[in-house]
């Protein structure tokens, strides 16, 4: 009995000291922010992650939002979703030991199989209400191209060798640097070659009072210039500043048996024609238009004397824009957007739109080949006409599509024998036929085999 009271007080005696003792785990002082940003060409949105907590996404090209923590030291981790696997899978991981008042940038590069992870570090910078100026620092993030000299100027300044106010190679940043607020324009050339210029943008009003990255990345299948650049804030955020020497294209589609077969014009003199002769389901050329506010005028084949339709579009350099014609006599309209054509390495992409005049809203099923819709859940449910849908990701395999009536596995159209890889993009518009019972659809790409 004494024995186990002498242990008994051993162990008070060791509590007691742990208690009085000061604690190991270090105490934070400060304050930190981070940000990743996403420059894999072929990745679907990353997710960053604070150890195991979601910070945000990011698309290609872009930012996550900026998150703030203690300077302590923590585990980042990136993730993506492969289609048909049930869980997020971790690409990469970096550990940062965060510095009070220090801004951090995680630089996500490479490709998803073989990702690589770049870090800045900078002070925290902050604004009094009477300042003038803003930050800037310039980042290269374009794995294609070589070493960069950056121009940073008054509009009608022309770049000259020992006016850069950066040179960079892929993964690198500036040092920050004051500018006054006012009109700027960024030009990027091939490292000691003025003349050779990568990117040139547009004449643009930067406020005082923000900090920035400048940064380009390589064009993907969405843009027509080969170099895009983003001007992105502390707050994450991204600015697209196009290059007004890629115009944006277009392409149109009719989609409406009551338009017939027409021309299309961009002036309302009906002397500019820029398609002829398009019929129903006719899918144009890619054409350059004028970054501009446009009204296209479609006219009956031949005839300069009666509009059918009028769509109008407001354009941005460099990017690539679809028209489809649809409705009925007396209600014919036309919807512009911009398609998803970027190819990712995560799956691949279904697009869908629906322009039916007898439906207001179908269901899609994407199946395994072979396989009844019977006991199957709507891969895209209650599409409305006119409205393209999300897209869809699909796993590598072959599958069977269905269009049916929303809520009812009422076959419309299908089904249609799709084989797809990571990276295929299946770009379809649901239209009518001269059945008012029957759908068809119209595939753009990875359509079934002929």
């Amino acid at each position: 009995m004494k024995r186990i009271l002498l242990l008994l007080s051993c162990v008070a005696v060791l509590l007691l000291g742990a208690c009085g003792k000061e604690s190991d785990l270090p105490a934070a002082t400060g304050k930190a922010s981070i940000r990743a940003i996403n420059a894999i060409k072929t990745s679907q949105e990353i997710n960053f992650l604070i150890e195991e907590r979601l910070i945000g996404p990011a698309a290609y090209g872009a930012a996550t939002s900026s998150a703030s923590y203690d300077d302590l030291d923590y585990t980042f981790n990136i993730e993506v979703f492969y289609a048909g696997e049930t869980a997020q899978r971790r690409i990469a991981s970096r550990f940062i030991d965060f510095e009070a008042d220090k801004d951090y940038t995680l630089l996500v590069s490479g490709s998803l199989s073989n990702p690589a992870l770049t870090l800045w570090e900078d002070d925290q910078r902050s604004f009094d209400e009477a300042d003038t100026v803003f930050e800037a620092k310039f980042a290269h993030a374009s794995a294609s191209l070589g070493a960069l000299d950056y121009y940073f100027a008054d509009p009608g300044v022309a770049p000259a060798l020992g006016n850069q106010v950066a040179t960079l190679s892929f993964g690198e940043v500036s040092q920050a640097a004051d500018f006054a607020a006012g009109d700027f324009v960024l030009t990027i050339t091939t490292a000691n070659d003025p003349t050779d210029v990568v990117y040139v943008s547009d004449t643009t009003a930067i406020a005082a009072r923000g900090a920035f990255i400048f940064i380009p990345f390589e064009g993907s299948a969405n843009n027509t210039a080969p170099v895009i650049v983003r001007a992105i804030n502390t707050a994450g955020d991204s600015i697209s500043l196009p290059d007004p020497r890629f115009l944006p294209t277009i392409r149109f589609v009719n989609a409406s048996m009551d338009l017939g077969t027409s021309d299309i014009y961009v002036d309302e003199t009906l002397t500019s024609q820029l398609v002829a002769n398009h019929a129903y389901l006719d899918v144009s050329a890619e054409l350059g238009i004028p970054a501009d506010a446009i009204t296209f005028y479609y006219t009956p084949a031949g005839d300069t004397t009666a509009v059918t339709l009028e769509a109008a579009l407001t354009a941005f350099n460099g990017t690539r824009y679809r028209l489809v014609a649809s409705g009925v006599a007396g209600s014919l309209t036309g919807t512009s957007f911009v398609p998803d054509l970027r190819p990712v390495d995560t799956h691949a992409k279904l697009r869908l739109l629906q322009v039916s005049n007898n439906f207001d809203f179908v269901d899609v099923y994407a199946v395994a080949a072979g396989t009844s819709i019977d006991d199957a859940n709507p891969t895209r449910f209650g599409i409305p006409p006119r409205q393209p849908s999300s897209t869809v990701p699909l796993a590598a395999g072959s599958y069977d599509l269905y269009v049916t009536r929303s809520l009812e596995k009422v076959v419309l159209a299908g089904p249609y024998r799709i084989d797809v890889v990571r990276g295929d993009i299946v770009d379809t518009i649901v239209v009518d036929t001269v059945d008012p019972a029957v759908l068809d659809a119209l595939f753009l790409s990875g359509g079934p085999a002929p």
